[in-house]
């Protein structure tokens, strides 16, 4: 009897490791064909949304081609796009009923990770499900799914139903939500951790969009305040904007000029121990745009590198969840006033440098 594997999911983008995941389990069952099947966008959508992710959806259309590109490898592999028409919000048990159908004389066998196993007793149809078709449970990392499964009242008189599995060697550092995190960075190691046709269809796509710079570092480090490019901000010389901008927390000059030699990273912690000026809520935004705007004006070869950021959008991703100034890389959050203001002293500069010339 034929032997065919379906790997459901939402592919957001597909991986290597997706690719190399099922080519792993077909050889290990000697499988006839293993079946990509993409969950539409609705779904994938709301799924993001319920986990309170940013809703960076690659489209249905992008998801398929690139999964095909990855069948294209080997001819054991194929794609199914049954579940972009599904009314029934990607059921897994209608998906393989649908499977079934195609290929009547075959065992259908569904590929589910070992962190899933936990949820399946309270999946649609369940006792249908694991009575009419095999479950193939991959385990990565610690995931114990031979545990699940023997305390779990319901799984335990399904056991039968369960094929465990190893995963293969190299996928355990990849996936599709790391992935979305380095292309947000513009990390140029995600490439490692796709097809390169795959890569290829992404560059293609953003390529179509405007430019965002989403982090200020490597080539656009000289963006953040913690670069080191001597600033002249109300008669005082100070290393760094994260310098000057800590000083203008104190009331008198004597104190501002002790953050004149500080390191950014220095003039941050001193800066967070000063007594605050009364108005600094009111005042912060205004100052540091007259930094960043000295920061611009009194070194010019980084006037050179802001206007050359042409009108990408700038964003200060970053991980320390500083929603102010900048926008969480994780969830795409953030009120991004720094890159507001170095966009609007951006096309300021931009105009007197067209005058000029």
């Amino acid at each position: 009897m034929k032997k065919i594997i379906v790997m459901g999911g939402s592919f957001n983008p597909p991986t290597l490791a997706h690719q190399k995941l099922l080519l792993s389990v077909v050889e290990a069952l000697e499988a006839d064909k293993g079946i990509f099947v993409p969950s539409s966008d609705s779904y994938v959508s709301n799924k993001m949304c319920k986990s309170g992710q940013k809703n960076e959806v690659f489209s249905q259309y992008m998801r398929l081609e690139m999964l095909k590109a990855m069948a294209e490898d080997d001819p054991r592999l194929d794609v199914d796009d049954l579940e972009f028409h599904d009314t029934k919000k990607g059921k897994t048990f209608e998906t393989l009923e649908e499977i079934q159908k195609k290929y009547a004389d075959a065992t259908v066998y569904f590929l589910a990770g070992g962190d899933k196993v936990s949820i399946i007793s309270r999946w649609h149809r369940k006792n249908e499900l694991l009575e009419q078709f095999k479950i193939l449970v991959v385990k990565r990392g610690n995931d114990d799914p031979e545990k699940e499964i023997n305390n779990n009242d319901f799984l335990k008189q399904y056991s039968s139903s369960f094929i465990i599995l190893s995963a293969p060697q190299g996928i355990d550092e990849i996936s599709s939500s790391l992935v979305r995190e380095k292309l947000k960075a513009n990390d140029d190691d995600v490439k490692k951790m796709l097809h390169p046709r795959v890569w290829e269809m992404i560059c293609k796509s953003r390529e179509a969009e405007p430019l965002k710079v989403k982090k200020f570092r490597e080539e656009y480090f000289f963006l953040s305040n913690f670069y080191e490019a001597p600033v002249e901000y109300k008669g005082i010389v100070y290393s760094s904007n994260e310098a000057a901008f800590q000083a203008q927390k104190c009331i008198s000059d004597e104190e501002k000029k002790e953050f004149a030699e500080l390191r950014p990273s220095s003039s941050k912690k001193k800066g967070a121990t000063v007594d605050l000026r009364p108005d600094w809520e009111n005042v912060k935004v205004g100052i540091m745009e007259e930094i960043v705007y000295a920061k611009f004006t009194q070194n010019k070869d980084l006037l050179e590198k802001l206007i050359a950021t042409g009108d990408a959008v700038l964003e200060e991703g970053n991980n320390w969840n500083d929603l102010f100034w900048g926008v969480s890389l994780k969830t795409g959050k953030g009120k991004n006033n720094l890159g507001i203001i170095l966009m609007k002293v951006r096309e300021k500069l931009k105009s007197s440098s067209q005058l000029q010339g």
